[in-house]
Protein backbone atom coordinates (compact mmCIF):
# COMPACT_ATOMS: atom_id res chain seq x y z
CA UNK A 1 0.00 0.00 0.00
CA UNK A 2 2.91 1.98 1.12
CA UNK A 3 4.54 1.50 -2.59
CA UNK A 4 1.51 2.31 -4.55
CA UNK A 5 1.31 5.91 -2.35
CA UNK A 6 4.87 6.63 -3.12
CA UNK A 7 4.62 5.90 -6.98
CA UNK A 8 1.35 7.65 -7.13
CA UNK A 9 2.91 10.83 -5.43
CA UNK A 10 5.80 10.53 -7.97
CA UNK A 11 3.91 10.59 -10.55
CA UNK A 12 1.99 13.47 -9.71
CA UNK A 13 4.60 15.38 -8.98
CA UNK A 14 6.12 14.58 -12.07
CA UNK A 15 2.76 15.70 -14.04
CA UNK A 16 2.59 18.79 -11.65
CA UNK A 17 6.47 19.87 -12.64
CA UNK A 18 5.56 19.33 -15.83
CA UNK A 19 2.92 21.07 -16.31
CA UNK A 20 4.88 24.15 -14.44
CA UNK A 21 7.32 24.50 -16.68
CA UNK A 22 5.08 24.23 -19.67
CA UNK A 23 3.11 26.46 -18.35
CA UNK A 24 5.67 28.71 -17.93
CA UNK A 25 7.31 28.26 -21.29
CA UNK A 26 3.66 29.31 -22.74
CA UNK A 27 2.94 31.90 -20.19
CA UNK A 28 7.10 33.69 -21.01
CA UNK A 29 6.04 33.01 -24.91
CA UNK A 30 2.63 34.93 -24.41
CA UNK A 31 4.15 37.61 -22.28
CA UNK A 32 6.75 38.40 -25.23
CA UNK A 33 4.11 38.30 -28.20
CA UNK A 34 1.80 40.58 -26.30
CA UNK A 35 4.61 43.06 -24.50
CA UNK A 36 7.94 42.44 -25.82
CA UNK A 37 7.73 41.50 -29.32
CA UNK A 38 4.24 43.30 -29.96
CA UNK A 39 4.80 45.66 -32.57
CA UNK A 40 7.41 42.77 -34.53
CA UNK A 41 4.65 40.52 -34.90
CA UNK A 42 1.79 42.81 -35.63
CA UNK A 43 3.63 43.78 -38.67
CA UNK A 44 4.48 40.51 -39.72
CA UNK A 45 0.88 39.72 -39.41
CA UNK A 46 0.26 42.82 -41.48
CA UNK A 47 2.66 41.93 -44.33
CA UNK A 48 0.63 39.40 -45.11
CA UNK A 49 -2.73 41.74 -45.45
CA UNK A 50 -0.85 44.95 -46.97
CA UNK A 51 -0.62 45.57 -50.86
CA UNK A 52 1.25 48.10 -51.99
CA UNK A 53 0.78 49.29 -55.60
CA UNK A 54 2.49 52.22 -57.72
CA UNK A 55 0.58 54.99 -59.21
CA UNK A 56 1.89 55.98 -62.41
CA UNK A 57 3.06 59.42 -63.02
CA UNK A 58 1.33 61.14 -66.17
CA UNK A 59 4.03 61.36 -69.14
CA UNK A 60 3.85 65.27 -70.28
CA UNK A 61 1.98 66.42 -73.48
CA UNK A 62 3.82 67.94 -76.30
CA UNK A 63 2.12 71.14 -77.93
CA UNK A 64 3.20 72.61 -81.16
CA UNK A 65 2.82 76.66 -80.90
CA UNK A 66 -0.33 77.04 -81.31
CA UNK A 67 -1.50 74.27 -78.48
CA UNK A 68 -2.13 71.70 -80.94
CA UNK A 69 -1.71 68.09 -79.25
CA UNK A 70 1.44 66.18 -80.67
CA UNK A 71 2.05 63.60 -78.65
CA UNK A 72 -0.18 62.40 -76.05
CA UNK A 73 -0.19 59.30 -73.25
CA UNK A 74 -3.35 57.44 -72.54
CA UNK A 75 -4.03 54.85 -69.69
CA UNK A 76 -3.38 50.94 -71.03
CA UNK A 77 -2.47 47.90 -69.94
CA UNK A 78 0.43 45.67 -69.93
CA UNK A 79 -1.04 41.28 -70.17
CA UNK A 80 1.53 39.38 -68.03
CA UNK A 81 1.72 35.59 -67.79
CA UNK A 82 2.39 33.27 -65.13
CA UNK A 83 2.52 29.55 -66.87
CA UNK A 84 3.02 28.10 -64.00
CA UNK A 85 -0.69 29.46 -62.15
CA UNK A 86 -1.75 28.28 -66.07
CA UNK A 87 -3.94 25.09 -65.67
CA UNK A 88 -6.64 25.74 -68.73
CA UNK A 89 -3.98 26.67 -71.40
CA UNK A 90 -6.02 26.41 -74.71
CA UNK A 91 -9.01 27.92 -72.86
CA UNK A 92 -7.20 31.04 -71.93
CA UNK A 93 -5.64 31.25 -75.48
CA UNK A 94 -8.54 30.56 -77.21
CA UNK A 95 -10.16 33.90 -74.93
CA UNK A 96 -7.00 35.99 -75.44
CA UNK A 97 -6.58 35.72 -78.80
CA UNK A 98 -9.17 38.25 -80.50
CA UNK A 99 -8.83 41.06 -77.98
CA UNK A 100 -4.84 40.68 -78.04
CA UNK A 101 -5.37 39.89 -82.03
CA UNK A 102 -2.77 37.10 -81.80
CA UNK A 103 -3.27 33.87 -82.63
CA UNK A 104 -4.66 31.47 -80.37
CA UNK A 105 -1.91 28.25 -81.12
CA UNK A 106 0.97 30.71 -80.79
CA UNK A 107 -0.25 31.97 -77.19
CA UNK A 108 -0.67 28.42 -76.30
CA UNK A 109 2.89 27.72 -77.38
CA UNK A 110 4.13 30.33 -75.57
CA UNK A 111 2.74 29.43 -72.82
CA UNK A 112 3.55 25.77 -72.68
CA UNK A 113 7.68 26.36 -73.80
CA UNK A 114 7.90 29.41 -71.15
CA UNK A 115 8.95 28.41 -67.06
CA UNK A 116 9.05 32.37 -66.21
CA UNK A 117 6.60 34.98 -66.11
CA UNK A 118 6.66 37.20 -69.35
CA UNK A 119 4.75 39.75 -71.06
CA UNK A 120 2.42 38.61 -73.78
CA UNK A 121 1.38 41.84 -74.71
CA UNK A 122 1.95 45.41 -73.60
CA UNK A 123 0.26 49.05 -73.79
CA UNK A 124 -3.37 47.60 -74.66
CA UNK A 125 -6.17 49.30 -75.25
CA UNK A 126 -7.79 50.15 -71.54
CA UNK A 127 -11.16 48.68 -72.56
CA UNK A 128 -9.43 45.82 -73.59
CA UNK A 129 -7.39 45.47 -70.34
CA UNK A 130 -10.34 46.26 -68.23
CA UNK A 131 -12.54 43.22 -70.01
CA UNK A 132 -9.12 40.95 -69.19
CA UNK A 133 -8.96 41.71 -65.38
CA UNK A 134 -12.57 41.36 -64.96
CA UNK A 135 -12.16 37.60 -66.06
CA UNK A 136 -10.18 37.10 -62.88
CA UNK A 137 -8.52 34.29 -64.23
CA UNK A 138 -5.37 32.66 -62.51
CA UNK A 139 -1.84 33.04 -63.87
CA UNK A 140 -2.41 36.27 -65.71
CA UNK A 141 -1.30 39.57 -64.50
CA UNK A 142 -2.59 43.13 -65.71
CA UNK A 143 -0.74 45.71 -65.02
CA UNK A 144 -1.64 49.46 -65.47
CA UNK A 145 0.43 51.10 -68.30
CA UNK A 146 0.41 54.29 -70.48
CA UNK A 147 0.16 54.18 -74.26
CA UNK A 148 2.00 57.25 -75.97
CA UNK A 149 0.58 58.43 -79.06
CA UNK A 150 1.93 60.68 -81.71
CA UNK A 151 -0.77 62.75 -83.73
CA UNK A 152 1.40 64.17 -86.73
CA UNK A 153 3.45 62.21 -88.54
CA UNK A 154 5.09 65.04 -90.18
CA UNK A 155 6.48 65.49 -86.91
CA UNK A 156 7.68 61.97 -86.33
CA UNK A 157 11.13 62.07 -86.29
CA UNK A 158 11.32 65.46 -84.20
CA UNK A 159 9.20 64.46 -80.81
CA UNK A 160 11.06 60.43 -81.53
CA UNK A 161 9.70 57.72 -79.77
CA UNK A 162 9.69 56.05 -76.34
CA UNK A 163 10.36 52.11 -75.24
CA UNK A 164 7.88 49.98 -74.20
CA UNK A 165 8.80 51.16 -70.17
CA UNK A 166 7.31 54.53 -71.72
CA UNK A 167 11.17 56.14 -71.69
CA UNK A 168 12.33 58.52 -74.40
CA UNK A 169 14.90 56.86 -76.44
CA UNK A 170 14.96 59.03 -79.81
CA UNK A 171 14.05 63.05 -80.06
CA UNK A 172 12.75 65.29 -78.39
CA UNK A 173 11.56 62.47 -76.04
CA UNK A 174 14.97 61.43 -75.20
CA UNK A 175 16.48 65.00 -74.56
CA UNK A 176 13.42 66.01 -72.18
CA UNK A 177 13.26 62.73 -70.93
CA UNK A 178 13.90 63.35 -67.73
CA UNK A 179 10.98 66.24 -67.11
CA UNK A 180 8.76 64.37 -69.54
CA UNK A 181 8.36 61.39 -67.38
CA UNK A 182 7.88 62.50 -64.11
CA UNK A 183 7.58 60.67 -60.65
CA UNK A 184 5.70 57.73 -60.21
CA UNK A 185 3.90 57.94 -56.64
CA UNK A 186 2.53 54.64 -54.01
CA UNK A 187 -0.40 53.56 -52.32
CA UNK A 188 0.01 50.80 -49.42
CA UNK A 189 -3.13 49.50 -47.69
CA UNK A 190 -4.74 46.70 -46.45
CA UNK A 191 -6.50 43.99 -48.23
CA UNK A 192 -8.71 40.97 -47.32
CA UNK A 193 -8.46 37.67 -48.71
CA UNK A 194 -10.32 38.66 -51.48
CA UNK A 195 -7.92 41.13 -52.61
CA UNK A 196 -10.46 44.11 -51.36
CA UNK A 197 -9.59 47.11 -49.67
CA UNK A 198 -10.41 47.32 -46.12
CA UNK A 199 -11.51 50.78 -45.73
CA UNK A 200 -11.38 50.90 -41.59
CA UNK A 201 -7.74 50.30 -41.79
CA UNK A 202 -4.79 52.19 -42.90
CA UNK A 203 -4.37 54.25 -46.68
CA UNK A 204 -0.90 55.66 -47.16
CA UNK A 205 -0.77 57.08 -50.31
CA UNK A 206 2.23 59.28 -52.36
CA UNK A 207 0.66 61.10 -55.05
CA UNK A 208 2.54 60.55 -58.31
CA UNK A 209 4.51 64.23 -59.78
CA UNK A 210 2.97 64.13 -63.60
CA UNK A 211 5.98 65.29 -66.03
CA UNK A 212 6.08 68.52 -67.51
CA UNK A 213 4.61 69.62 -70.70
CA UNK A 214 6.64 70.87 -73.73
CA UNK A 215 4.87 74.05 -76.11
CA UNK A 216 7.37 73.83 -79.11
CA UNK A 217 8.19 76.26 -81.74
CA UNK A 218 7.22 74.11 -84.56
CA UNK A 219 3.62 74.92 -86.80
CA UNK A 220 2.50 71.24 -87.47
CA UNK A 221 0.28 72.98 -90.18
CA UNK A 222 3.84 74.04 -92.23
CA UNK A 223 5.35 71.21 -91.08
CA UNK A 224 2.77 69.28 -92.72
CA UNK A 225 3.07 71.50 -95.71
CA UNK A 226 6.65 71.49 -95.87
CA UNK A 227 6.78 67.45 -95.83
CA UNK A 228 4.18 67.27 -98.75
CA UNK A 229 6.72 69.26 -100.51
CA UNK A 230 9.63 67.10 -100.02
CA UNK A 231 7.27 64.59 -101.13
CA UNK A 232 6.64 66.03 -104.17
CA UNK A 233 10.62 67.11 -105.06
CA UNK A 234 12.14 63.44 -104.36
CA UNK A 235 9.83 62.54 -107.12
CA UNK A 236 10.42 65.43 -109.04
CA UNK A 237 14.72 65.71 -108.30
CA UNK A 238 15.13 61.99 -107.72
CA UNK A 239 17.45 62.79 -104.88
CA UNK A 240 18.20 60.80 -102.26
CA UNK A 241 16.76 63.21 -99.57
CA UNK A 242 14.73 66.15 -98.71
CA UNK A 243 14.73 68.74 -95.43
CA UNK A 244 13.84 72.03 -94.57
CA UNK A 245 14.32 74.17 -91.78
CA UNK A 246 12.72 77.30 -91.31
CA UNK A 247 13.63 79.70 -88.01
CA UNK A 248 12.82 83.04 -86.78
CA UNK A 249 16.23 85.61 -86.86
CA UNK A 250 15.58 87.22 -83.77
CA UNK A 251 14.91 84.59 -81.45
CA UNK A 252 15.88 81.12 -82.95
CA UNK A 253 12.75 79.73 -82.92
CA UNK A 254 12.68 77.13 -85.33
CA UNK A 255 8.96 77.10 -87.19
CA UNK A 256 9.88 74.19 -89.35
CA UNK A 257 11.94 71.07 -89.29
CA UNK A 258 10.62 68.78 -91.92
CA UNK A 259 12.45 66.38 -93.90
CA UNK A 260 11.63 63.02 -96.72
CA UNK A 261 13.74 59.66 -97.75
CA UNK A 262 13.48 59.10 -101.33
CA UNK A 263 14.07 56.27 -102.21
CA UNK A 264 17.28 55.19 -102.77
CA UNK A 265 18.41 54.75 -99.37
CA UNK A 266 21.58 56.80 -99.71
CA UNK A 267 21.46 58.72 -95.92
CA UNK A 268 20.16 56.63 -94.17
CA UNK A 269 20.39 59.31 -91.41
CA UNK A 270 16.62 60.65 -89.22
CA UNK A 271 17.07 64.88 -87.86
CA UNK A 272 19.06 65.19 -91.17
CA UNK A 273 19.27 68.62 -90.73
CA UNK A 274 21.56 68.30 -87.47
CA UNK A 275 22.84 65.07 -87.96
CA UNK A 276 24.05 64.67 -91.62
CA UNK A 277 26.85 66.92 -92.71
CA UNK A 278 27.46 68.62 -96.60
CA UNK A 279 29.45 71.13 -98.55
CA UNK A 280 27.48 74.11 -98.68
CA UNK A 281 28.64 75.07 -102.44
CA UNK A 282 27.61 79.28 -103.41
CA UNK A 283 25.66 79.14 -99.72
CA UNK A 284 28.97 80.25 -97.94
CA UNK A 285 30.30 82.32 -100.52
CA UNK A 286 28.05 85.40 -98.67
CA UNK A 287 30.54 84.74 -95.95
CA UNK A 288 34.27 84.82 -97.91
CA UNK A 289 32.85 88.16 -99.17
CA UNK A 290 31.88 89.32 -96.16
CA UNK A 291 35.09 88.88 -94.82
CA UNK A 292 36.74 90.18 -97.50
CA UNK A 293 34.81 93.51 -97.21
CA UNK A 294 35.13 93.54 -93.57
CA UNK A 295 38.98 94.25 -94.13
CA UNK A 296 38.59 96.10 -96.67
CA UNK A 297 40.26 94.32 -99.36
CA UNK A 298 36.92 94.87 -101.78
CA UNK A 299 34.03 97.06 -101.61
CA UNK A 300 30.57 95.85 -103.34
CA UNK A 301 31.54 98.15 -106.15
CA UNK A 302 35.05 96.67 -106.80
CA UNK A 303 35.22 94.97 -109.90
CA UNK A 304 37.11 92.37 -111.56
CA UNK A 305 37.90 91.15 -114.65
CA UNK A 306 35.85 87.50 -115.09
CA UNK A 307 36.45 84.45 -117.34
CA UNK A 308 34.90 81.25 -117.27
CA UNK A 309 37.95 79.40 -115.61
CA UNK A 310 40.89 80.46 -113.70
CA UNK A 311 43.69 78.22 -112.41
CA UNK A 312 44.88 78.58 -108.93
CA UNK A 313 47.71 75.68 -109.99
CA UNK A 314 49.45 76.94 -113.46
CA UNK A 315 48.15 74.72 -116.39
CA UNK A 316 45.84 73.26 -113.92
CA UNK A 317 42.95 73.76 -116.96
CA UNK A 318 44.91 71.94 -119.49
CA UNK A 319 42.89 68.61 -120.57
CA UNK A 320 46.46 66.41 -120.19
CA UNK A 321 47.34 68.17 -116.80
CA UNK A 322 47.82 65.12 -114.47
CA UNK A 323 48.72 66.85 -110.94
CA UNK A 324 46.47 68.27 -108.02
CA UNK A 325 42.91 69.69 -108.93
CA UNK A 326 44.09 73.68 -109.54
CA UNK A 327 40.85 74.20 -112.25
CA UNK A 328 38.20 76.33 -110.99
CA UNK A 329 34.99 76.98 -113.70
CA UNK A 330 32.09 78.90 -113.47
CA UNK A 331 28.95 76.35 -113.49
CA UNK A 332 28.04 77.82 -117.31
CA UNK A 333 30.83 78.88 -120.22
CA UNK A 334 30.68 82.32 -120.73
CA UNK A 335 32.51 85.44 -122.73
CA UNK A 336 34.90 87.55 -120.16
CA UNK A 337 33.16 90.17 -118.40
CA UNK A 338 33.92 92.90 -116.00
CA UNK A 339 31.43 91.68 -112.62
CA UNK A 340 31.92 93.94 -109.34
CA UNK A 341 31.92 91.83 -106.24
CA UNK A 342 27.55 92.73 -105.96
CA UNK A 343 27.26 90.79 -109.72
CA UNK A 344 29.61 88.37 -108.58
CA UNK A 345 27.00 87.19 -105.80
CA UNK A 346 24.11 87.92 -108.39
CA UNK A 347 25.57 85.24 -110.79
CA UNK A 348 27.31 83.27 -108.53
CA UNK A 349 30.14 83.32 -110.01
CA UNK A 350 32.86 80.91 -108.93
CA UNK A 351 35.83 82.18 -110.45
CA UNK A 352 34.89 85.91 -109.61
CA UNK A 353 34.32 84.69 -105.96
CA UNK A 354 38.09 83.76 -106.13
CA UNK A 355 39.45 86.41 -107.48
CA UNK A 356 37.71 88.78 -104.62
CA UNK A 357 38.99 86.71 -101.45
CA UNK A 358 42.58 85.96 -102.95
CA UNK A 359 43.90 88.42 -100.35
CA UNK A 360 42.32 86.42 -97.42
CA UNK A 361 44.64 84.57 -94.99
CA UNK A 362 42.52 81.44 -95.16
CA UNK A 363 42.63 81.07 -90.89
CA UNK A 364 41.21 84.10 -90.76
CA UNK A 365 38.41 82.86 -92.54
CA UNK A 366 38.13 79.47 -90.77
CA UNK A 367 37.84 81.80 -87.50
CA UNK A 368 35.33 84.07 -89.49
CA UNK A 369 33.31 81.46 -90.28
CA UNK A 370 33.69 79.77 -86.63
CA UNK A 371 32.00 83.05 -85.43
CA UNK A 372 29.19 82.38 -87.27
CA UNK A 373 28.64 78.87 -85.66
CA UNK A 374 30.60 76.82 -88.19
CA UNK A 375 32.55 73.71 -86.84
CA UNK A 376 30.33 74.32 -83.39
CA UNK A 377 27.15 72.17 -82.43
CA UNK A 378 24.34 74.78 -82.64
CA UNK A 379 22.81 73.51 -79.35
CA UNK A 380 19.37 72.41 -80.56
CA UNK A 381 17.71 70.22 -78.63
CA UNK A 382 18.25 67.09 -80.26
CA UNK A 383 20.65 64.56 -79.54
CA UNK A 384 23.00 63.51 -82.43
CA UNK A 385 24.16 66.84 -83.51
CA UNK A 386 27.14 66.98 -85.19
CA UNK A 387 29.45 69.49 -85.10
CA UNK A 388 30.86 69.80 -88.93
CA UNK A 389 34.39 70.15 -90.05
CA UNK A 390 37.33 72.58 -92.20
CA UNK A 391 39.49 70.62 -94.69
CA UNK A 392 42.50 69.76 -91.97
CA UNK A 393 45.08 70.27 -94.55
CA UNK A 394 44.49 74.00 -94.99
CA UNK A 395 48.05 74.88 -96.41
CA UNK A 396 47.41 73.60 -99.70
CA UNK A 397 47.78 76.13 -103.04
CA UNK A 398 43.89 75.59 -103.60
CA UNK A 399 42.85 75.31 -100.32
CA UNK A 400 41.38 79.24 -99.62
CA UNK A 401 40.11 78.97 -103.11
CA UNK A 402 37.89 75.42 -102.54
CA UNK A 403 37.02 77.26 -98.98
CA UNK A 404 35.81 80.66 -100.41
CA UNK A 405 33.17 79.19 -102.97
CA UNK A 406 32.18 76.29 -100.08
CA UNK A 407 34.43 73.46 -100.83
CA UNK A 408 36.59 71.90 -98.02
CA UNK A 409 34.10 72.52 -95.59
CA UNK A 410 31.06 70.33 -93.65
CA UNK A 411 28.44 72.11 -92.12
CA UNK A 412 25.12 71.21 -91.08
CA UNK A 413 21.67 72.97 -92.35
CA UNK A 414 20.74 73.75 -88.69
CA UNK A 415 24.08 75.94 -88.96
CA UNK A 416 23.36 77.24 -92.19
CA UNK A 417 20.20 78.66 -90.64
CA UNK A 418 22.31 80.03 -87.63
CA UNK A 419 24.41 81.37 -90.08
CA UNK A 420 22.26 83.04 -92.26
CA UNK A 421 20.22 84.58 -89.22
CA UNK A 422 22.99 86.29 -87.76
CA UNK A 423 23.48 87.80 -90.87
CA UNK A 424 19.35 88.79 -91.24
CA UNK A 425 18.97 90.11 -87.50
CA UNK A 426 21.55 92.86 -87.84
CA UNK A 427 24.28 90.54 -87.13
CA UNK A 428 23.47 89.23 -83.11
CA UNK A 429 23.90 85.98 -82.34
CA UNK A 430 21.31 83.66 -82.19
CA UNK A 431 20.69 79.87 -80.31
CA UNK A 432 17.75 78.23 -82.39
CA UNK A 433 15.77 76.32 -80.20
CA UNK A 434 12.47 74.13 -81.04
CA UNK A 435 11.17 74.89 -77.03
CA UNK A 436 9.17 77.87 -76.61
CA UNK A 437 10.45 79.87 -73.93
CA UNK A 438 10.78 83.93 -73.07
CA UNK A 439 14.08 84.05 -72.48
CA UNK A 440 15.70 82.89 -75.40
CA UNK A 441 18.10 85.12 -76.66
CA UNK A 442 17.72 87.89 -74.37
CA UNK A 443 21.87 88.58 -74.53
CA UNK A 444 22.51 88.39 -77.94
CA UNK A 445 26.63 89.27 -78.79
CA UNK A 446 27.44 90.98 -81.96
CA UNK A 447 28.95 88.84 -84.55
CA UNK A 448 29.41 91.19 -87.32
CA UNK A 449 28.26 94.85 -86.84
CA UNK A 450 25.03 95.93 -88.30
CA UNK A 451 26.88 97.71 -91.25
CA UNK A 452 28.19 94.66 -92.34
CA UNK A 453 24.86 93.15 -91.62
CA UNK A 454 23.25 94.97 -93.70
CA UNK A 455 25.49 95.44 -96.84
CA UNK A 456 25.49 91.80 -96.59
CA UNK A 457 21.68 91.57 -96.46
CA UNK A 458 21.43 93.59 -99.79
CA UNK A 459 23.91 91.40 -101.63
CA UNK A 460 21.58 88.76 -100.81
CA UNK A 461 18.50 90.49 -101.56
CA UNK A 462 20.09 91.59 -105.08
CA UNK A 463 20.53 87.89 -105.83
CA UNK A 464 16.97 87.78 -105.90
CA UNK A 465 15.70 91.24 -107.60
CA UNK A 466 18.77 91.68 -109.78
CA UNK A 467 18.65 91.15 -113.24
CA UNK A 468 21.01 88.09 -113.67
CA UNK A 469 20.25 86.44 -109.79
CA UNK A 470 20.49 83.01 -109.33
CA UNK A 471 17.52 83.18 -107.10
CA UNK A 472 15.05 85.95 -109.34
CA UNK A 473 12.14 83.20 -109.65
CA UNK A 474 11.57 83.90 -105.85
CA UNK A 475 10.80 87.78 -106.50
CA UNK A 476 6.96 88.43 -105.56
CA UNK A 477 5.33 91.47 -104.67
CA UNK A 478 5.54 93.71 -101.49
CA UNK A 479 7.73 90.84 -99.90
CA UNK A 480 11.45 91.43 -99.29
CA UNK A 481 13.57 88.20 -99.74
CA UNK A 482 16.96 87.67 -99.99
CA UNK A 483 19.22 84.44 -100.21
CA UNK A 484 21.40 82.32 -102.06
CA UNK A 485 21.64 79.28 -104.31
CA UNK A 486 24.27 76.40 -103.57
CA UNK A 487 25.08 73.56 -106.06
CA UNK A 488 27.73 71.40 -104.50
CA UNK A 489 28.67 67.62 -106.29
CA UNK A 490 27.32 65.04 -103.80
CA UNK A 491 30.37 63.54 -102.12
CA UNK A 492 29.37 59.35 -102.59
CA UNK A 493 31.40 56.76 -100.07
CA UNK A 494 34.02 54.98 -101.81
CA UNK A 495 33.40 56.49 -105.15
CA UNK A 496 34.40 60.01 -104.97
CA UNK A 497 32.33 62.97 -105.68
CA UNK A 498 29.51 62.03 -108.61
CA UNK A 499 29.05 63.81 -111.96
CA UNK A 500 25.32 63.86 -112.13
CA UNK A 501 24.25 63.67 -108.29
CA UNK A 502 24.32 67.15 -106.61
CA UNK A 503 23.24 68.70 -103.15
CA UNK A 504 21.29 71.46 -104.43
CA UNK A 505 19.61 74.25 -101.97
CA UNK A 506 18.54 77.67 -101.26
CA UNK A 507 19.28 79.28 -97.96
CA UNK A 508 17.68 83.09 -97.47
CA UNK A 509 15.12 84.92 -95.65
CA UNK A 510 12.38 87.07 -95.89
CA UNK A 511 11.36 90.35 -93.94
CA UNK A 512 8.31 90.04 -91.33
CA UNK A 513 6.32 91.90 -89.25
CA UNK A 514 7.96 89.22 -86.26
CA UNK A 515 11.60 89.93 -87.88
CA UNK A 516 13.69 87.80 -90.63
CA UNK A 517 12.80 84.28 -91.00
CA UNK A 518 15.18 82.35 -92.23
CA UNK A 519 14.81 79.37 -94.14
CA UNK A 520 16.64 76.34 -95.94
CA UNK A 521 16.09 74.28 -98.13
CA UNK A 522 18.36 71.17 -99.44
CA UNK A 523 17.88 68.53 -102.12
CA UNK A 524 20.30 66.01 -101.26
CA UNK A 525 22.01 64.18 -104.19
CA UNK A 526 19.42 65.53 -106.89
CA UNK A 527 19.78 64.63 -110.63
CA UNK A 528 16.86 65.98 -111.90
CA UNK A 529 15.76 69.21 -112.11
CA UNK A 530 11.71 70.33 -113.18
CA UNK A 531 11.93 73.82 -113.65
CA UNK A 532 15.53 73.77 -115.89
CA UNK A 533 17.61 71.76 -117.75
CA UNK A 534 20.31 72.67 -115.06
CA UNK A 535 20.42 70.75 -111.87
CA UNK A 536 21.21 74.09 -109.72
CA UNK A 537 19.69 75.14 -106.10
CA UNK A 538 17.81 77.54 -108.11
CA UNK A 539 15.33 75.78 -109.70
CA UNK A 540 15.11 72.90 -107.05
CA UNK A 541 15.20 74.16 -103.71
CA UNK A 542 14.33 77.70 -104.10
CA UNK A 543 10.90 76.67 -105.52
CA UNK A 544 10.05 75.00 -102.30
CA UNK A 545 11.44 78.14 -100.39
CA UNK A 546 8.90 80.54 -102.43
CA UNK A 547 5.72 78.00 -101.48
CA UNK A 548 6.18 77.78 -98.03
CA UNK A 549 6.73 81.72 -97.57
CA UNK A 550 3.72 82.05 -99.51
CA UNK A 551 1.95 80.53 -97.19
CA UNK A 552 4.78 81.53 -93.69
CA UNK A 553 3.79 85.08 -94.91
CA UNK A 554 0.51 85.09 -96.73
CA UNK A 555 -0.50 88.37 -99.00
CA UNK A 556 -3.10 90.33 -98.93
Amino acid sequence: MKYYKIKNWTLFMIIFFSFSIFSGFFLKNVYELQFVNQEYFQEQALSYRIKSETLKAKRGTIYDQNLRPLATSTQSFNVGIYPQKISNIKEISVLLSPLLKKDSTDIANRILNSSRFFYLDRNIEYKKGEEIRSWNLDGIMIEPSSKRTIHSKALEKIIGFVDTDNIGIEGLELYFNSSLEGTDGSISYEAAPNGSIIPQANIQTTQPIHGDDLILTLDSELQYLSTNLCKEALINTKAFNCSVVFANANTGEVLISAEEKGKEDFINIDLISSRAQYEPGSSLKIFSIGLALDEKLISEETEFYVKDTIEVIENSCQKDFKGYKGCYKDFLNHEPYSLSVKEIIERSSNVGTIMATSGLNIVDLENYLKNFGFSHKTGIELSGETRGSFEPYNKCTTCLSSLSIGYSINVTQMQMVKAYSIIANGGKNVELSLIKSPYNNKNQNQVINEISSQKLKNLLINVVDGENGTGRSLQMDNYIIGGKTGTSRTHIEGVGYSDYRFNTSFTGFIETAEGPIVGSVILWGASVSPHNEYVTGGSTAAPIFKTIVSYLVPGD
